[in-house]
């Protein structure tokens, strides 16, 4: 999950080497709305059913379909979902220690928060970017692990399952997408959820899914879509998704598959119009879904010459996350305690690669990269 995708972060202005831009400049990222998609939420509009209702348990239906045996929640939001998972799980205001990677969006904390538990932020592997299990106590259970599929890269869920009570994977960067076993990411993990919001790899602007394995945690977040007056009070919040957000969500998770093959389709383009000196993003491998397509620079330098000739070519390239939004610094935590993270940062250069991303863009972008200077 990262804010940065609706911000991009800015670093000014750097060198650049290459010839202007010929034709609009190309975005970082984008939704892909279709006829399909408006006709479905017109459909929506049209019913007169604005709450949840027909169209969420449909795309419910069609996510548990996919997940089986897992049980599916919508929710309003992929923060939504990771507070319920641990909610759901019990550890609810208990003060239960969850791991969560520092390269990634502070709604990982702001959900670990919310659910009344505490955070250890973790640093993570130089290859994938997710949470590295080296680096958790060997000697002791953690209460909980969110393992992020950093760019859609698959964490290592083998090697985290020991080391949680609960695991629960973040995939709202890698929904369609499956891990070197080929078992498919959301499936994995006692709970898993996905994001819909406006760029990710399907969109209803906002919203998400929760999936559990367990019946009886799924029965205990179904409260939170009850509307209903409770015979003993609670507190809860409301995390519904609305019918016409429902129904963007079901009309492109119904043309998943092809997305996911677009994907990978751009992805190996731009592998292959890499010159010979630079080195394609680390970790991309068969059958993930490439969220992200990440080169990495030999340092802060080259970052910044790399993204300054790109964007001279109209390519809105970008370094998603500046070293203060990491989460150990967001916590006042040593950086020195987070080299790998602390050097991710000053080394990725991400370029344009999302569903909406013509075939002339695709050609620009593959251009500008075959003329990277070294």
């Amino acid at each position: 999950m990262t804010s940065q995708e609706a911000h991009p972060q800015r670093t000014g202005e750097p060198a650049t080497t290459s010839a202007p831009h010929h034709g609009p400049p190309i975005p970082h990222n984008g939704p892909l709305v279709t006829e399909e998609d408006i006709a479905a939420v017109t459909e929506a509009l049209r019913s007169g059913w604005l709450a949840s209702g027909p169209r969420t348990a449909a795309l419910e239906e069609a996510f548990a379909e996919r997940f089986h045996p897992m049980h599916a929640c919508a929710v309003s939001s992929g923060t939504a979902g990771l507070t319920l998972a641990l909610r759901g799980a019990g550890l609810g205001d208990t003060g239960a220690t969850v791991a969560v990677p520092t390269y990634g969006c502070s709604a990982l904390l702001d959900a670990v928060l919310a659910a009344g538990c505490t955070p250890m932020v973790v640093d993570i592997t130089e290859r994938t970017l997710t949470l590295d299990p080296e680096r958790l106590d060997r000697a002791s259970r953690l209460d909980a692990v969110i393992a992020v599929h950093t760019h859609g890269h698959p964490a290592d869920l083998d090697a985290l399952r020991p080391k949680a009570a609960l695991l629960v994977e973040d995939c709202c960067q890698s929904l369609g997408g499956h891990d070197e076993q080929g078992r498919p990411l959301g499936g994995i993990g006692d709970a898993a959820v996905f994001s819909f919001y406006a760029t990710k790899v399907i969109s209803a602007g906002e919203g998400g899914m929760l999936l559990q394995s367990d019946r009886a945690a799924w029965e205990r977040v179904r409260v939170h879509q009850d509307p209903a007056a409770r015979e003993i009070y609670t507190p809860r919040f409301n995390h519904r998704l609305p019918d016409p957000a429902a129904a963007l969500a079901l009309s492109q998770f119904r043309r998943l598959d092809r997305i996911v093959a677009h994907r990978r389709t751009l992805a190996a383009r731009f592998t292959a119009a890499l010159p010979p000196h630079i080195a394609p993003p680390p970790g991309l491998a068969p059958g993930q879904v490439p969220y992200r397509y990440c080169l990495r620079a030999a340092d802060r330098a080259q970052q910044q010459q790399w993204i300054g000739h790109l964007r001279a070519a109209g390519i809105s390239a970008d370094p998603l996350i500046p070293a203060r939004h990491l989460l150990h610094r967001q916590l006042g935590l040593e950086p020195q305690e987070y080299p790998v993270a602390e050097r991710v940062v000053d080394s990725t250069v991400s370029v344009p690669l999302f569903a909406a991303l013509t075939d002339e863009q695709a050609h620009r972008v593959a251009a500008a990269l075959t003329g990277l200077p070294d």
